[in-house]
């Protein structure tokens, strides 16, 4: 009998894993969708609305808040209902959100009602998050598909940044053009995009597997403590958990400051400091240029890794992540114009970032796996996402104080701590290395 059949009433029956291949390309997407519109899409909002670059980065900082609670927003959805339920309510939630979004954009009191919005698309974005992972787990995981690694990352990296940034921000900004306004343009994004969220939430309603058992465990119960002291000394207990927790908060502190400050930087006009892109040109720079390179750096690197280890290939790829934002440095000190030298910049620094992410990555998931492999894993992405809070917090009052140029120079020479962190973690031959 064929892996992928099971028997019914003494009858094989082939398994449904080839649906897979319909409802795994837009779960990804509606997974990555959230992050994209919270950490990308509404930095050029909030610019584009007038904001300064320190209440951009100060506010956008709290979305990530609830991607700390993660594990314990975890337990909520093991606890209660099933996956599917969680990730159609989910869905239902972000389309009505994002709906809210266009209602208050042209609003005297939009600020306050966008934020609102967008912690209820970060809450409820958490536990998609987990919802689907679980999913993923329980489907598709044990089948083992090298395709499935391949459309997983696709759909939630490339499609994501392409259909949640790219897109509407290229749209947006012609309709800034046409309508000589920015409020109404912005609110026919955000209804495009709760239809796109809509959509996709349609097709999972009939597309997606539904779980035939789940566990009902209120939160607040014996099970809970003790599978949540089990949690930790899992956690504790791993070799040289001290050093892969100072990794796993200091190693994205320098790209948690790049990362929200650059989009910034290449929008805003010569006379802050910035390269004055335009929407449509930012939307080509960062959302489509720089997301083609940031998954190519991804793919090249995790090629490397699962054929050597790693390892091998350790420092390479740090270097990679640190030593390309000096050409961030070059463009803020010669208000380079020239779009081309612009994109060629942005390859650099974004490939450099993917091979970097992989580092990141694979160390994460190698200290984490074992024992309740998926909780402790939410613990190591928590604290990244708690270091990317407390960095929110004043970079950009940082940048309004120093400038681009002298901010870019500082993140650049930053990265001397993701170089430290890495000394002190025990990486072996057979880290990330593929087996057989």
């Amino acid at each position: 009998m064929r892996d992928d059949q099971k028997i019914i009433n003494g009858i094989p029956i082939m398994s449904r894993w080839r649906s897979h291949w319909l409802w795994l390309p837009t779960l990804y997407l509606t997974r990555g969708l959230p992050y994209v519109i919270l950490l990308m899409t509404s930095l050029v909002y909030f610019n584009r609305m007038g904001l300064s670059n320190g209440a951009i980065t100060l506010t956008s900082s709290w979305f990530l808040l609830p991607f700390i609670l993660r594990p314990l927003l975890a337990r909520l959805v093991v606890g209660y209902w099933s996956r599917y339920t969680w990730i159609i309510l989910a869905e239902f939630v972000m389309t009505i959100s994002l709906g809210g979004l266009a209602l208050v954009a042209t609003s005297a009191n939009w600020f306050e009602w966008t934020v609102f919005f967008l912690m209820i698309i970060a809450t409820v974005a958490a536990l998609h998050d987990v919802a689907v992972e679980r999913l993923y787990k329980r489907e598709a995981a044990l089948y083992h598909r090298p395709g499935f690694f391949g459309v997983r990352a696709i759909s939630y990296m490339l499609l994501s940044l392409i259909i949640g940034m790219a897109i509407p921000i290229t749209i947006a900004g012609n309709l800034e053009v046409i309508n000589r306004t920015i409020a109404p343009s912005w609110a026919r994004i955000y209804w495009v995009l709760s239809a796109v969220v809509a959509s996709l939430m349609v097709f999972h309603i009939f597309i997606l597997p539904k779980d035939s058992l789940h566990a009902n465990l209120p939160i607040w119960t014996g099970v809970t403590r003790q599978w949540w002291h089990d949690v930790k000394s899992a956690f504790v207990r791993r070799p040289h958990y001290v050093a892969s927790l100072c990794f796993l908060f200091c190693f994205l502190i320098p790209e948690g400051m790049f990362f929200r400050i650059a989009p910034l930087f290449l929008i805003d006009p010569g006379s802050n400091g910035g390269l004055a892109l335009s929407p449509q040109e930012l939307g080509l720079v960062s959302g489509t240029i720089g997301t083609f390179s940031l998954i190519a750096g991804c793919i090249f690197g995790i090629g490397l890794v699962r054929q050597d280890g790693l390892k091998r290939w350790l420092w390479l790829f740090v270097v990679a992540l640190t030593l390309p934002k000096f050409v961030f440095v070059y463009l803020s000190y010669y208000f380079v114009s020239t779009l081309s030298i612009i994109n060629i910049c942005m390859i650099i620094e974004q490939f450099g970032t993917g091979l970097g992410l992989i580092v990141y990555v694979v160390w994460l998931t190698h200290c984490t796996k074992g024992e309740h492999s998926i909780f402790t894993y939410s613990i190591g992405t928590a604290i990244t996402a708690f270091s990317w809070v407390m960095t929110g917090w004043f970079t950009g009052f940082l940048q309004e104080y120093v400038g681009y140029r002298l901010f870019f120079l500082q993140v650049a020479l930053l990265g001397v701590i993701s170089l430290i962190v890495t000394c002190f973690i025990p990486v072996t031959e057979e880290v990330g290395k593929r087996k057989g």
